[in-house]
């Protein structure tokens, strides 16, 4: 199962801010604060316990590399939710962060749970419609967010522009296919809304391909999506992210 994470973005013709919770809440997504307070521990007995073993591994490393930059950072986790990972980046020394979603609910819950933290504040905010509402900026995180946005590649491409040179966006748990994978995973995912009952969600989740960031100066700084590296994760009891970790750099000059 695909570990989700809250990220929600404007869909056209559905009212999918609904759609979207009565999915998130028909899949157990939707958590009560205290484990949100805990995230990305879980007890061992709750069903979306591998899950976050998932988001656990992909985090860990985000935080460790974000942990090597010198402050102050300026950052924000767009597609926040309910904001354990913009918690858990504002522990890192030197950085000052803001979480942004549209997802009313799990923001509200963000700020009940997390709003006492001096360096970390949430917006409600749609940014794949628009600018982000904060600057300067050092750093975007896209955490399970890109597959709910239909052009990744001028969303992105938007982003560090608005970044100040050599700042930052960095993707993780989102999945990224090759071509050839790309219409089963779209059954999979029609499927999948079709069973829990929200297929208007089907239109709402999108899958790209690597060729969607081809124009963009990208670097892989963690991929796991080949053969070889899906079979390791199977013998690893699937503790490691099998998603691919994506950095976009500004490549403008200081002035």
């Amino acid at each position: 199962m695909q570990p989700e994470r809250t990220a929600t973005v404007r869909v056209a013709a559905v009212d999918w801010r609904d759609a979207y919770l009565r999915a998130r809440r028909v899949e157990g997504h939707l958590l009560p604060d205290e484990i949100v307070a805990a995230l990305p521990s879980v007890p061992r007995d709750h069903p979306l316990h591998d899950e976050w073993l998932l988001r656990a591994d992909s985090s860990a490393r985000l935080l460790a590399y974000l942990s090597t930059k010198r402050g102050p950072l300026r950052i924000v986790d767009a597609g926040c939710g309910n904001g354990w990972l913009a918690h858990r980046i504002a522990g890192i020394e030197g950085a000052s962060v803001v979480g942004v979603d549209v997802n009313e609910v799990e923001l509200d819950q963000a700020r009940r749970v997390f709003g006492e933290h001096p360096t970390l504040r949430f917006l409600a905010h749609d940014f794949a419609a628009s600018p982000l509402p904060v600057e300067p900026l050092d750093i975007v995180v896209l955490a399970s967010a890109v597959q709910y946005v239909a052009a990744p590649g001028a969303l992105i491409a938007r982003l560090l522009a608005a970044l100040q040179p050599g700042g930052e966006v960095h993707v993780i748990d989102t999945p990224v296919y090759d071509d050839g994978a790309l219409a089963a995973a779209r059954l999979r995912t029609a499927r999948h809304y079709a069973q829990i009952g929200v297929p208007e969600m089907i239109g709402a989740y999108h899958h790209h391909a690597w060729s969607a960031f081809a124009a963009l100066p990208m670097e892989v700084l963690h991929d796991r999506t080949g053969a070889v590296h899906r079979m390791a994760w199977r013998r690893l009891h699937r503790r490691h992210s099998p998603f691919p970790w994506l950095r976009f750099v500004n490549q403008e000059r200081p002035r």
